[in-house]
Parts: structure tokens; sequence; C-alpha cells
């Protein structure tokens, strides 16, 4: 059945209506708010009967890691997202202009729209390409929004070159109104760029963008109720598979120091996501720092914040130094991120700080440490 709110998918098919015990474990371990034990069975009473809880709003910073914890495989990241949009409809806080423009589609002109028809002509013609299915094959490449952006470096890569690309203009994964309140767009969304992923006749979707992965792979089927008819990956892991395999040469080392920084929506992808990404990294020559708060307990960037308090942006910045203090700590210049969210999240909460901090955007310098091999 396909979901119609976040509330929806909060207890999974098969589970009991009931099955929630309010043992409080997902808010005892979240990594920002550290609730008592009866805090937390507090909290979750309200939680569930829709009243007005006295920190979960004003504290979370929707990163996913509470649904890693509950011992029943419950999903409380839907139960708090629920609330959240209910709070900001009583409140009348609607969603802001900056965060409609975010959202591919929406309207004529967006975000990421705006910056295709700007693209130079060649780029045009490689997204013309990549908006025709391709040929039959084992894996496919799906790039979304964010990778749409940067078509000739893709299309240019020699340790992509195996794999067909598609990446329609229109076609997104829908984590932007998914995480900021607009269920009904994010169902529109999903329609539409199922019907054009449906057209693929290949056995794995390969994405990208990590956030696709878990949208197509995990949020759509789990969360939504709308499973496409393959597998689903990420980059990291085909490459990392490719790698163990021996099918991509020796990479060239780029042998630097960076801090990894976990997105939050990656305790959703998993071990192997985690260990992809790490495995990789081992392999190009980057010799990776850990953070405090990583993996399964990562700290969110700030982006996510942005529905809080009805949709004060100001929540944004203060997570983002949260995150942004344990990468100074490590007194390492550089940063290694695999979300664009993050990206722009962690460079803002640089840049606000005056601190001179280098961030990366990883798979790009893993493909480039392949490319150059």
């Amino acid at each position: 059945m396909v979901s119609q709110s976040y509330i929806d998918a909060f207890i999974p098919e098969g589970k009991s209506s009931d099955v929630c015990i309010n043992c409080g474990e997902c808010l005892q371990r979240c990594p920002v708010m550290r609730m008592g034990r009866e805090e937390s069975w507090r909290e979750i009473e309200r939680l569930l009967a829709g009243e007005e809880p006295q920190r979960v709003l004003d504290e979370c910073t929707f990163c996913f890691s509470c649904n890693s914890y509950c011992p029943h495989g419950l999903r409380p990241y839907n139960l708090i997202m629920e609330r959240m949009v209910a709070r900001n409809r009583v409140s009348g806080a609607a969603i802001p202009d900056y965060l409609n423009y975010m959202m591919t589609g929406k309207s004529e002109s967006g975000y990421f729209t705006d910056i295709y028809r700007s693209l130079p002509q060649e780029d045009q013609e490689i997204l013309d390409r990549w908006s025709t299915p391709p040929a039959a094959s084992r894996d496919t490449l799906f790039i979304g929004c964010y990778g749409r952006t940067i078509c000739q470096q893709l299309e240019n890569s020699r340790t992509l070159a195996s794999l067909p690309k598609f990446g329609a203009r229109e076609a997104c994964c829908g984590e932007i109104p998914h995480r900021f309140g607009d269920y009904r767009y994010f169902s529109e969304l999903v329609e539409r760029t199922r019907g054009l992923l449906e057209a693929l006749d290949t056995e794995r979707l390969v994405c990208y963008c990590g956030s696709c992965a878990n949208y197509l792979g995990n949020i759509w089927p789990n969360y939504h109720g709308v499973e496409l008819p393959y597998a689903v990956i990420s980059l990291y892991e085909w490459l990392w598979e490719k790698y163990n395999a021996g099918e991509l040469p020796t990479p060239r080392k780029l042998s630097k120091d960076v801090v990894v920084s976990d997105s939050c929506y990656t305790s959703e992808l998993g071990d192997s996501f985690y260990e992809a990404i790490r495995g990789l990294y081992d392999a190009v020559g980057l010799r990776t720092v850990e953070l405090p708060n990583s993996r399964f307990d990562s700290l969110c960037c700030g982006f996510a914040c942005g529905i809080r308090n009805g949709y004060d942006t100001a929540q944004v910045a203060i997570e983002a130094a949260k995150k942004l203090d344990q990468i100074l700590a490590t007194q390492v210049g550089a940063v290694s991120v695999n979300c664009p969210g993050c990206w722009a999240g962690v460079t803002g909460a640089a840049t606000a700080a005056g601190k001179e901090l280098k961030v990366r955007f990883g798979i790009s310098d893993i493909l480039r440490a392949f490319d150059e091999a």
C-alpha cells in the first residue's frame, strides 16, 4: 500500500499497531538529545498521543538515527516528522519560498532546473542523451539533481565509462520535499520519477548520490510503498565491488589526511555503505580521521533542521556548529562528505565561523584517483 503521510510508515507493514512498548530507547540513544529513561518514556507517550512534547520537536535534527535504535524495528523518525508537520500547520508556518525553489519540478523555475538551463551547449547535449533510457545492461548509473550539474565530469570519467547513464532533467528522488514536510509533492515526484525509471532495462540501479540510493532503494519501498523492479545500490558500493574484484586499475594515491563526515541519512543505508566509503578512501590513499559521532551515531550537518521551529533558518546554523566543532577539534584541515547538502552545510558553517576548512566531496576525489591511474 502506498503511504499518504509520514505516520503511515512509523509501524512497518506486518507489525502490530501496539508493538511500540514505549521503551524510549530511540530517544535515550539519540546522538543529540540523550534523554534519561523516564523522560524518554514521557516524551514518547506525548508523541504517540499527538500531544505537544517538551523537547523533541525543539531539539530533533531529523537525522534518522532513532530508526537504528528501535528494538522492534519501528521508524520513530516518521512519528516525529508527522508531529513536526502538524505543529507547523497549526502555527501557520508555511514551507518557505527558498525551500520550494529547491524542489525539482515544483514550478517552472527551480534551483536545479535553472542551473540546467544555464549550462553550455555541450552539457545540454549530454543531458539530452541522459534523458533517453540506455540499452539494456546489468547496471545503469542514475544521475540525480546534483550530478546533472557536473555532467561533463561524469560523462568523461574513464572509471564510469562502462556504466550506461540515465538522468532525465525532471527525475528526482524527492528527498527535499520529504525532509521538509511536503508529503503531497513528494508523492507526486515519486510517481513522476517512477514512470521514468521503470523504462530502464537493468538489473541494478547504481546511484551517483548516496541520498538517491537511500530514497530510491529504501524510503520509496519501505516508507512509501513504491518499489522499483530492480536492485538499488550506491556508486560507492559499486566501485568497492569492482575494486575488490580487480576490475578497476590501481588508483593514484592522493596521500592526504581527511576527516570523515558521515551524512545523517547514511544510517539508513547501513554497514555496507560505511565500509565501501572507508575502503575506497583507503584504496586511494586518503588517511581517514573519525569523528566522535560517526556512522549510525553521526550528527546532522544542520540542513534538515530547517523544518524546525516554523522553518527558522537559525536552527540550521545552531546544529551545523556542533558538527563543525567536532571537525575542527581534529586539527585536520580537510573534511570529506558524501552528500551535497552536507557539502553546503559544513562549508557554510566554516565560513560563518571564519575557519579555513577544505570541504571535499568524497566521490569526486575517489573518481579522480581512479581516472588518473
